[in-house]
């Protein structure tokens, strides 16, 4: 029998691909002779079926594959300069690239919107349970992990604060052919600018620590045979991109400064 307050179900039971049953969410207990009150039992859906949760992780691991190209061709900034603005050059010419980035654009703004349904609703669903939730893995790395999915809402508000202003920089008007770099620089001149873009790419990292797994759990790509292996190669990748995109922004602005001391 399931207990008063408690979610009939586990949640590895509703991700193997049940649908989601609605389930009573029983008031605590009213004291010795008080009624309880009216209403108090309420009817949630238990978890996320795999039709309503699917935009969530399906959309995260396209973005993820997005930021890999995007770190690829903006660190040729560093790399090659002049190989970066023939691609950007070459992208700009491209008649697909204006709808792609309208498709980009909508995932980043639906990924966290979607997302914050979905904390809301297993908020709602888990009204009774009073202690937070802790990994049980072992490992001071299965604690980071852990917080990071704590923090997710606000590296979400964090990322979503610096998509706006990058368009604004420098895709809301289009730098000319052959000033893709120096706009660049423009935008990370001033260091509020340039602490953004830092954030930005911790944001990433943390964001990417614990969403990479969970996606492929919520969609049911995770079993005994490739869970460590999705596991640490996704936290390798964010590990990856939260340093690159954290460090260029700031290895730019550097060489830069040094090219323009010299004489």
């Amino acid at each position: 029998m399931t207990p008063p307050g408690s979610l009939s179900g586990s949640a590895a039971a509703s991700g193997a691909g049940a649908a989601p049953a609605a389930v009573p969410l029983a008031a605590p207990s009213a004291p010795a002779g008080e009624r309880a009150p009216m209403g108090a039992a309420l009817t949630v859906p238990a978890r996320f079926g795999p039709g309503e949760a699917g935009p969530i992780p399906i959309s995260g691991l396209l973005l993820a594959v997005f930021l890999v190209l995007h770190l690829a061709g903006v660190s040729l900034a560093l790399l090659d300069p002049p190989g970066f603005e023939r691609l950007a050059e070459g992208l700009h010419r491209q008649l697909w690239l204006p709808p792609l980035e309208v498709a980009l654009a909508a995932a980043l703004l639906l990924h966290p919107l979607l997302a914050l349904v979905r904390t809301v609703a297993n908020r709602w669903a888990r009204g009774a349970v009073v202690a937070g939730q802790r990994s049980r893995r072992a490992g001071a790395f299965e604690g980071a992990a852990a917080l990071a999915g704590r923090w997710a809402p606000w590296s979400g508000a964090l990322l979503l604060l610096f998509l706006v202003v990058h368009l604004a920089q420098l895709r809301l008007h289009r730098p000319l052919a052959g000033a893709e770099l120096d706009s660049l620089l423009v935008a990370l001149a001033s260091p509020g600018s340039l602490a953004l873009y830092g954030l930005a790419g911790v944001a990433v990292g943390l964001h990417l620590l614990q969403g990479l797994e969970s996606a492929h759990r919520t969609l049911g790509w995770l079993d005994p045979t490739n869970r460590e292996r999705i596991r640490w190669s996704g936290r390798a990748l964010a590990l990856f991109l939260g340093a690159g995109f954290s460090l260029l922004p700031i290895a730019l602005v550097l060489r830069a400064s040094l090219a323009g001391a010299r004489p």
